[in-house]
């Protein structure tokens, strides 16, 4: 007999069903009563076969369990769908390449009782050893102002109240951050240690990695939409995040991190690749970037 979920996971799904089977595993061994949650997957367009993979796994599973079916749209607008259809009270979010813990639910239904938070993030952490200038891995161990949506929980009303996630953001980068301090002036959304996520590094095609740095247009739709915690949070202005803390602090970083490949010529040629052409690509994007500026000046102009 099903019972009507206190928490509902929801997770935004595009072509990883392999790793997205891994996902659902975790939360099948939840420590929590599978009576107090439902997981909800929103397949957006996939196009490697997932939606059979769902069909099969809906067949064969005991959890409560839904998925739907977008075309392609982004992590806000699946999550959105997600949220839509949720019956929980508490919505939890993960991503389809992430491995919550065995007490992942379990301590978010204990922090939600016991607290009057509106929003609660956990600790995320990787496997740093395998960490490469490929891969992608959230290593959060200790909270962040921005509020990765891998590892992060509201409560429902919250997530209705702001009207969701803003899905026009023009790539799937800062969502997450703007859908956090919206909900933060309703309250608190608060951290806990306990609250453990695994995101293993994933690795990625060369050339997907080389065009990260146009993402960075979504700075300016987050820092005009409330330049008050924009600069609370990150930096005093877009420009200054992408130019001065990407562009050079992060970047010099991540330059000085892949010469430790010395031993591993391809991939020590792959990194310092990487950060020249994300150098070269901040000084190629910088009129689009600019004309996003002025857009977003206007769009957000109180």
């Amino acid at each position: 007999m099903l019972h009507l979920p206190i928490i509902s996971v929801v997770i935004a799904s595009y072509n990883r069903k392999v790793s997205l089977l891994q996902t659902l595993a975790a939360l099948e061994a939840q420590t929590l009563s599978s009576n107090l949650f439902e997981v909800i997957v929103v397949n957006d367009g996939s196009t490697d076969g997932t939606e059979e993979v769902l069909r099969i796994y809906k067949n064969n599973t005991s959890m409560q369990f839904l998925f739907l079916q977008q075309s392609n749209g982004g992590p806000a607008a699946a999550r959105n769908k997600g949220v839509a259809h949720a019956l929980g009270q508490w919505i939890a979010f993960t991503d389809d390449d992430c491995l919550p813990d065995a007490n992942w639910l379990q301590t978010i239904f204990s922090v939600f009782s016991k607290t009057n938070w509106v929003g609660v993030q956990g600790s995320t952490f990787t496997d740093r050893d395998h960490i490469t200038p490929l891969t992608h891995q959230v290593d959060n161990e200790n909270g962040n102002c921005s509020v990765p949506t891998c590892n992060a929980a509201y409560h429902r009303k919250a997530l209705i109240a702001i009207g969701g996630f803003d899905e026009e953001f023009p790539f799937p980068h800062n969502e997450d951050a703007d859908l956090a301090w919206r909900i933060q002036q309703l309250g608190t959304i608060g951290f806990s240690s306990e609250m453990r996520v695994h995101h293993p590094p994933r690795v990625d095609q060369f050339k997907k990695v080389a065009k990260r740095m146009k993402i960075l247009e979504s700075e300016f739709r987050l820092f005009y939409k409330d330049k008050y915690s924009y600069q609370l949070n990150r930096a005093n202005s877009a420009w200054k995040n992408i130019y001065w803390e990407i562009g050079c602090k992060t970047q010099w970083y991540y330059l000085k991190s892949r010469l430790k490949f010395w031993k591993q010529p391809i991939l020590l040629m792959q990194g310092v690749s990487l950060t020249l052409i994300w150098w070269y690509d901040l000084v190629r994007l910088y009129p689009r970037f600019r004309k996003s500026a002025k857009n977003n000046k206007m769009i957000f102009a109180k």
